[in-house]
């Protein structure tokens, strides 16, 4: 096997670095077998690199990599997709809607672009259309790297929040919540619910209330995510507090609870989504914890 130069494997390496928690590294498996892959660049907007393997790779193979790799743009918010490919791939492409955006010389590699609106659900366009009227940059969900999260159609009440109002949780999420709760009590241990399901309209309602406030909206994109992007839609998302801490304030990252949170939250699938100095440049919320549903990869 030939060498790379060690500043193309640098290279190779830190693009790697970048997509894989990104999730931007996409791979097709075809009968337990690693068939092709492909790189999405989120920053430009890219779909970066495609390999297939021609020997093991069924035809639509490529058709549907590319599909995956398009929709996973959509879940950033991107409405249009550019990719670079050499000209025997350029009917192929086209077959899959895309459209030349530069004249190419004979032989060149030519660049090609598609509008991924027309493929996009109608609640990720009601989160355009939102996001215009309340001035929030079109490239949010790529600024911060958040993905779109659909509204959760089953969620189930598990009582009262701390302002005495019903709170409701997705129900696998409600039942950790349950056990997690169970398990504080038995160190002593109060964890309180502030907050749990909300729709886009309530986070649009958060969002225009600063806003009507005069806070910048570079302020406000740091405290709170735009609507279409919290992972409180998704009903598995909980903000805490405990008795003797404001809620929704840093003072609980010095509470036992927090403590107790950062130790044996995992154990039911809770995880502190936007800790000190985390990826997505938004402010540390301590009491904001989200359940992640454990896969079996035998059902994947």
């Amino acid at each position: 096997m030939k060498t790379q130069p060690a500043t193309q494997r640098e290279n190779i390496e830190k693009n790697l670095l970048k997509l894989l928690p990104d999730e931007s590294l996409l791979i097709a498996i075809e009968n337990r077998q690693l068939v092709g892959m492909a790189a999405l660049d989120l920053d430009r907007a890219r779909l970066m690199a495609m390999y297939l393997d021609p020997k093991a790779a069924h035809a639509d193979a490529t058709r549907r990599l590319v599909r995956a790799v398009e929709k996973h743009a959509r879940s950033f918010g991107i409405g249009r997709l550019e990719c670079t490919v050499k000209p025997q791939a350029w009917s192929f492409m086209e077959k899959l809607g895309y459209q030349a955006t530069v004249t190419a010389g004979e032989g060149e590699p030519v660049t090609l672009a598609r509008d991924l609106v027309e493929d996009a659900e109608d609640w990720q366009r009601r989160v355009a259309e939102l996001h215009r009227e309340l001035g929030i940059p079109s490239n949010y969900g790529v600024r911060y790297r958040l993905r779109m999260i659909p509204e959760n159609t089953d969620c189930l009440s598990i009582g009262a929040d701390i302002f005495d109002r019903d709170i409701q949780l997705d129900r696998a999420a409600a039942d950790a919540w349950k056990a997690m709760k169970t398990d504080a009590q038995r160190s002593n241990i109060e964890l309180q619910p502030v907050s749990g399901f909300r729709t886009v309209a309530y986070q649009a309602g958060l969002i225009r209330k600063k806003l009507n406030a005069n806070t910048p909206m570079g302020r406000i994109l740091r405290s709170s995510a735009a609507p279409g992007y919290s992972e409180h839609h998704s009903g598995c998302a909980l903000d805490l507090t405990t008795p003797g801490v404001s809620p929704l304030s840093a003072e609980f990252s010095m509470s036992r609870a927090y403590e107790w949170l950062k130790a044996r939250a995992g154990m039911y699938g809770f995880h502190e989504s936007y800790p000190n100095n985390n990826r997505h440049n938004i402010d540390w919320e301590p009491w904001h914890w989200c359940y992640h549903r454990h896969v079996d990869p035998r059902t994947t």
